[in-house]
Protein backbone atom coordinates (compact mmCIF):
# COMPACT_ATOMS: atom_id res chain seq x y z
CA UNK A 1 0.00 0.00 0.00
CA UNK A 2 1.22 3.40 -0.61
CA UNK A 3 1.04 6.70 1.20
CA UNK A 4 0.85 10.14 -0.04
CA UNK A 5 2.37 12.95 2.66
CA UNK A 6 1.94 16.88 1.87
CA UNK A 7 4.47 19.26 3.28
CA UNK A 8 2.97 22.52 3.64
CA UNK A 9 5.77 25.01 3.59
CA UNK A 10 3.96 27.53 2.44
CA UNK A 11 0.16 27.79 0.33
CA UNK A 12 0.28 25.98 -2.54
CA UNK A 13 -1.56 22.93 -1.89
CA UNK A 14 -4.13 24.18 -0.37
CA UNK A 15 -5.96 25.06 -3.67
CA UNK A 16 -4.95 21.49 -5.06
CA UNK A 17 -8.06 19.79 -3.67
CA UNK A 18 -7.85 16.64 -5.51
CA UNK A 19 -4.34 16.23 -4.26
CA UNK A 20 -5.35 16.76 -1.08
CA UNK A 21 -8.09 14.11 -0.67
CA UNK A 22 -5.14 11.48 -2.14
CA UNK A 23 -3.13 12.43 0.83
CA UNK A 24 -2.80 10.02 4.04
CA UNK A 25 -1.13 12.77 5.82
CA UNK A 26 -0.32 16.62 5.58
CA UNK A 27 1.97 18.64 8.06
CA UNK A 28 1.68 22.23 8.00
CA UNK A 29 4.82 23.90 8.35
CA UNK A 30 4.11 27.11 7.51
CA UNK A 31 4.73 28.51 10.87
CA UNK A 32 8.80 27.66 10.82
CA UNK A 33 10.52 31.45 9.58
CA UNK A 34 13.89 31.80 6.98
CA UNK A 35 12.90 28.19 5.39
CA UNK A 36 12.74 29.48 1.93
CA UNK A 37 15.56 28.63 -0.57
CA UNK A 38 17.93 27.75 2.52
CA UNK A 39 18.05 26.25 6.30
CA UNK A 40 19.90 26.13 8.93
CA UNK A 41 20.72 22.16 10.02
CA UNK A 42 19.51 22.99 12.81
CA UNK A 43 16.00 24.22 11.66
CA UNK A 44 16.33 21.01 9.44
CA UNK A 45 16.60 18.64 12.49
CA UNK A 46 13.41 20.02 14.10
CA UNK A 47 11.85 19.43 10.73
CA UNK A 48 12.91 15.84 10.62
CA UNK A 49 11.35 14.93 14.03
CA UNK A 50 7.72 15.50 12.19
CA UNK A 51 7.80 13.47 9.42
CA UNK A 52 6.57 10.01 10.05
CA UNK A 53 9.06 8.11 7.16
CA UNK A 54 6.93 4.84 7.43
CA UNK A 55 3.64 6.26 6.32
CA UNK A 56 5.03 8.68 3.83
CA UNK A 57 7.09 7.43 0.94
CA UNK A 58 5.49 9.62 -1.50
CA UNK A 59 5.87 13.06 -0.58
CA UNK A 60 5.03 16.11 -1.62
CA UNK A 61 7.00 19.00 -1.12
CA UNK A 62 6.43 22.28 -2.69
CA UNK A 63 8.22 25.13 -4.97
CA UNK A 64 11.85 24.14 -6.09
CA UNK A 65 12.48 27.01 -3.56
CA UNK A 66 12.51 23.39 -0.75
CA UNK A 67 13.49 21.26 -2.64
CA UNK A 68 16.60 20.88 -0.29
CA UNK A 69 13.90 18.70 2.10
CA UNK A 70 14.78 15.98 0.33
CA UNK A 71 18.10 15.65 2.30
CA UNK A 72 15.88 14.68 5.30
CA UNK A 73 14.20 11.98 3.66
CA UNK A 74 17.27 10.56 1.99
CA UNK A 75 18.82 10.97 6.07
CA UNK A 76 16.08 8.54 7.40
CA UNK A 77 16.98 5.52 4.93
CA UNK A 78 18.68 2.65 6.49
CA UNK A 79 19.61 0.88 4.20
CA UNK A 80 22.20 0.98 0.95
CA UNK A 81 20.40 3.11 -1.77
CA UNK A 82 20.65 5.21 -5.15
CA UNK A 83 19.25 8.74 -5.42
CA UNK A 84 17.80 9.21 -8.96
CA UNK A 85 17.72 13.41 -9.59
CA UNK A 86 14.86 14.24 -12.31
CA UNK A 87 15.76 17.98 -12.19
CA UNK A 88 16.29 20.74 -14.84
CA UNK A 89 19.47 21.85 -12.23
CA UNK A 90 21.94 19.94 -10.53
CA UNK A 91 21.63 20.94 -6.58
CA UNK A 92 25.21 20.00 -6.26
CA UNK A 93 27.31 23.40 -4.86
CA UNK A 94 28.99 23.57 -1.57
CA UNK A 95 27.29 24.27 1.27
CA UNK A 96 28.65 25.89 5.00
CA UNK A 97 28.27 22.68 7.67
CA UNK A 98 25.83 24.86 8.77
CA UNK A 99 23.57 25.33 5.78
CA UNK A 100 21.71 23.59 3.11
CA UNK A 101 19.93 25.31 0.23
CA UNK A 102 17.81 24.31 -2.61
CA UNK A 103 20.59 24.30 -5.10
CA UNK A 104 23.20 22.29 -2.67
CA UNK A 105 21.09 19.50 -0.84
CA UNK A 106 22.84 16.61 -2.95
CA UNK A 107 25.97 17.85 -2.02
CA UNK A 108 24.91 17.35 1.09
CA UNK A 109 23.25 13.89 0.67
CA UNK A 110 26.38 12.47 -1.13
CA UNK A 111 28.19 12.78 2.54
CA UNK A 112 25.73 9.84 3.68
CA UNK A 113 27.10 6.60 3.81
CA UNK A 114 23.91 4.75 2.86
CA UNK A 115 23.46 6.32 -0.63
CA UNK A 116 26.01 4.73 -3.20
CA UNK A 117 25.13 6.54 -6.45
CA UNK A 118 23.49 9.34 -7.60
CA UNK A 119 21.90 9.13 -11.43
CA UNK A 120 20.76 13.15 -12.83
CA UNK A 121 18.24 12.79 -15.13
CA UNK A 122 17.64 16.08 -17.23
CA UNK A 123 15.91 16.99 -20.79
CA UNK A 124 19.15 15.79 -22.55
CA UNK A 125 19.45 12.14 -21.22
CA UNK A 126 15.91 11.31 -19.96
CA UNK A 127 15.73 8.60 -23.02
CA UNK A 128 18.90 6.75 -20.64
CA UNK A 129 16.74 4.36 -18.57
CA UNK A 130 20.08 3.92 -15.50
CA UNK A 131 20.56 0.10 -14.98
CA UNK A 132 20.33 -0.10 -10.80
CA UNK A 133 20.87 -3.09 -9.33
CA UNK A 134 19.74 -1.04 -5.24
CA UNK A 135 16.53 -0.30 -4.35
CA UNK A 136 15.80 3.75 -5.33
CA UNK A 137 14.99 6.57 -4.08
CA UNK A 138 13.50 9.03 -6.58
CA UNK A 139 13.45 12.98 -6.44
CA UNK A 140 11.53 14.81 -9.17
CA UNK A 141 11.18 18.66 -10.02
CA UNK A 142 9.09 19.82 -12.05
CA UNK A 143 10.74 22.41 -13.46
CA UNK A 144 12.16 19.59 -15.93
CA UNK A 145 9.26 20.22 -17.84
CA UNK A 146 9.14 22.96 -20.42
CA UNK A 147 7.06 26.22 -19.66
CA UNK A 148 4.36 25.52 -22.82
CA UNK A 149 2.90 23.04 -20.22
CA UNK A 150 3.39 23.99 -16.89
CA UNK A 151 5.35 27.44 -15.04
CA UNK A 152 7.33 26.90 -12.57
CA UNK A 153 9.27 30.13 -10.59
CA UNK A 154 12.96 28.31 -11.91
CA UNK A 155 14.47 27.90 -15.53
CA UNK A 156 12.85 25.00 -16.90
CA UNK A 157 13.70 22.33 -19.32
CA UNK A 158 11.87 21.17 -22.22
CA UNK A 159 10.07 17.60 -21.46
CA UNK A 160 6.21 17.38 -21.82
CA UNK A 161 4.70 15.70 -18.61
CA UNK A 162 4.07 12.48 -20.88
CA UNK A 163 7.50 11.97 -21.22
CA UNK A 164 8.45 12.34 -17.91
CA UNK A 165 5.58 9.50 -16.99
CA UNK A 166 7.37 7.68 -19.55
CA UNK A 167 10.55 7.45 -17.95
CA UNK A 168 8.66 7.18 -14.40
CA UNK A 169 6.66 4.20 -15.32
CA UNK A 170 9.63 2.43 -16.71
CA UNK A 171 11.89 3.13 -13.96
CA UNK A 172 8.77 1.59 -11.44
CA UNK A 173 8.83 -1.49 -13.48
CA UNK A 174 12.72 -2.45 -13.39
CA UNK A 175 13.12 -1.43 -9.91
CA UNK A 176 12.10 -1.38 -5.89
CA UNK A 177 11.04 2.35 -5.36
CA UNK A 178 11.78 3.23 -1.71
CA UNK A 179 10.42 6.72 -1.77
CA UNK A 180 9.41 9.05 -4.29
CA UNK A 181 9.59 13.35 -3.47
CA UNK A 182 7.88 16.25 -5.73
CA UNK A 183 8.26 19.42 -5.80
CA UNK A 184 8.50 22.47 -8.32
CA UNK A 185 4.96 23.78 -7.96
CA UNK A 186 4.02 27.62 -9.90
CA UNK A 187 3.76 30.74 -8.10
CA UNK A 188 0.13 31.53 -7.54
CA UNK A 189 -1.55 31.41 -10.55
CA UNK A 190 -5.31 29.48 -10.50
CA UNK A 191 -4.55 27.80 -14.12
CA UNK A 192 -0.82 27.01 -13.32
CA UNK A 193 -1.86 25.89 -10.10
CA UNK A 194 -4.88 23.24 -11.60
CA UNK A 195 -2.02 22.12 -14.42
CA UNK A 196 0.42 21.26 -11.70
CA UNK A 197 -2.13 19.85 -9.69
CA UNK A 198 -3.13 17.48 -12.92
CA UNK A 199 0.50 16.48 -13.07
CA UNK A 200 0.73 15.84 -9.55
CA UNK A 201 -2.36 12.83 -9.67
CA UNK A 202 -0.57 11.66 -12.22
CA UNK A 203 2.71 11.11 -10.98
CA UNK A 204 0.43 9.41 -7.72
CA UNK A 205 -1.07 7.31 -10.86
CA UNK A 206 1.99 5.82 -11.91
CA UNK A 207 3.08 4.62 -8.74
CA UNK A 208 -0.07 3.80 -7.35
CA UNK A 209 -0.10 0.38 -9.32
CA UNK A 210 2.43 -1.41 -7.37
CA UNK A 211 3.47 -1.44 -3.76
CA UNK A 212 5.97 0.89 -2.29
CA UNK A 213 8.36 -0.43 -0.37
CA UNK A 214 9.90 1.09 2.78
CA UNK A 215 13.35 1.10 3.81
CA UNK A 216 13.46 -1.57 7.20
Amino acid sequence: MYHVLILHLDDTYFYQRKLRKRATMEIDLRFLKEKKLMCQLDKLKFMEKKIPINKSLISFIGKGDYHYFSFIFLKLINEPFVLLVIDNHLDMRYSKDNFIRCDSWIYNAGLLNNLKQIFYINSSNIDNIPEIMIPVYISIDKDIIDRKYLKTNWTQGNLSPDQLFEFLSKIQSKNKIIGVDICGEPEFNIEEIRKSEEINLSIVDIFKSFRLKKSA
